[in-house]
């Protein structure tokens, strides 16, 4: 079998989530870069504090998956997120608690809903700063662009739980949450060493030709440049990391000593064309099951998909090659 029914999401649920639209809007994701640069980090720190006084936030509502992944790993657990009923689709880990709201899409949130948590911050990203007006209104606002063209995504990660730390008077909590991740990179850096991994080639299927191949500025691409990893994919990716590839380019470029790795959701109409494509079956890692179908890591999460991420890849290469 080409792929693994152990390791398959629910695919009707898969189906009818909204959020997959998101996912292969190639254009948003590119005017999300054009105006990331443009926001300032953490933008209103100081206004926050002089709000809260002496007492840090703790009713937070995220905007993203990647603040509230933070949030949950540093102990506070967000009150509200978007599309928190799709969580598992695209985060898988940390769990999202049941007590959490769902507050709506991202592009279109539930006022009524944020309204009613009481919220004392509410954190967002530059894709969506244009709910800003309405929401400061709510609560304080923190703008934390992941990408902003200055910095990788795993470097920007560590600031921004850093601030967070600080900004949440939980700094020791946050501090001693990057020791506990530096350890893992420590540790993933000596077992590769001694590995003779082969090269990985990353992927997300937008369709059953299309797939998202990840490289150069992707949070992926920082991980396994950090713990010696070797990314098969060396050709030019965009501001958020990635390349839009149909399978005939898959096809040119795959070697013989690759590893395949596609990470879930699999949208249930891909698997069948998959199944069926010539190009696919004749894959050389296809062919010589050198293939995995991992569960899903957030493509543009923080801190705590980086560790899921290498985990999830170690776990798999030491199963193999060990």
């Amino acid at each position: 079998m080409l792929f693994n029914p152990k390791n398959e999401c629910d695919e009707k649920r898969q189906k009818s989530c909204p959020n997959y639209r998101y996912f292969q809007d190639r254009r948003t994701l590119l005017k999300m870069g054009a105006t990331a640069s443009t926001v300032p980090f953490l933008s209103i720190f100081s206004s926050v504090q002089a709000s809260q006084g002496k007492n840090p936030p703790r009713r937070i509502v995220c905007l993203d998956y990647g603040s509230a992944t933070t949030l949950l790993e540093l102990g506070i657990p967000p009150v509200g997120v978007v599309a928190a009923q799709h969580w598992d689709y695209w985060v898988g880990a940390p769990k999202l608690p049941s007590s959490v709201a769902d507050i709506g899409q991202d592009l279109v949130i539930n006022l009524e809903a944020i309204s009613r948590l009481n919220a004392d911050l509410i954190l967002m990203t530059p894709y969506t700063a244009s709910h800003k007006p309405v929401l400061e209104k709510i609560a304080p606002i923190e703008i934390i662009p992941l990408f902003d063209g200055k910095r990788q995504p795993l470097q920007a990660s560590r600031e921004i739980t850093e601030n967070l730390g600080v900004l949440l008077g939980i700094e020791k909590e946050a501090e001693s949450y990057l020791k506990a991740f530096n350890v893992q990179l420590a540790k993933a850096r000596d077992l590769v060493a001694k590995r003779n991994y082969p090269p990985l080639t990353l992927l997300n299927f937008m369709d059953g030709r299309h797939a998202r191949v990840y490289g150069e500025n992707s949070l992926y691409q920082n991980v396994m440049d950090e713990v010696g990893l070797t990314n098969a994919w060396t050709e030019e990716t965009n501001y958020w990391g990635f390349q839009t590839i149909g399978l005939e380019r898959l096809a040119l470029t795959a070697t013989k000593e690759m590893e395949l790795v596609v990470f879930e959701p699999l949208m249930d109409d891909i698997k069948p064309t998959l199944e069926n494509s010539p190009l696919w079956k004749h894959l050389p890692a296809v062919k010589n099951d050198r293939f995995a179908l991992m569960p899903p890591v957030l493509m543009f999460g923080m801190l705590p998909s980086a560790k899921r991420f290498l985990s999830l890849i170690l776990s798999y290469l030491e199963s193999r090659y060990s």
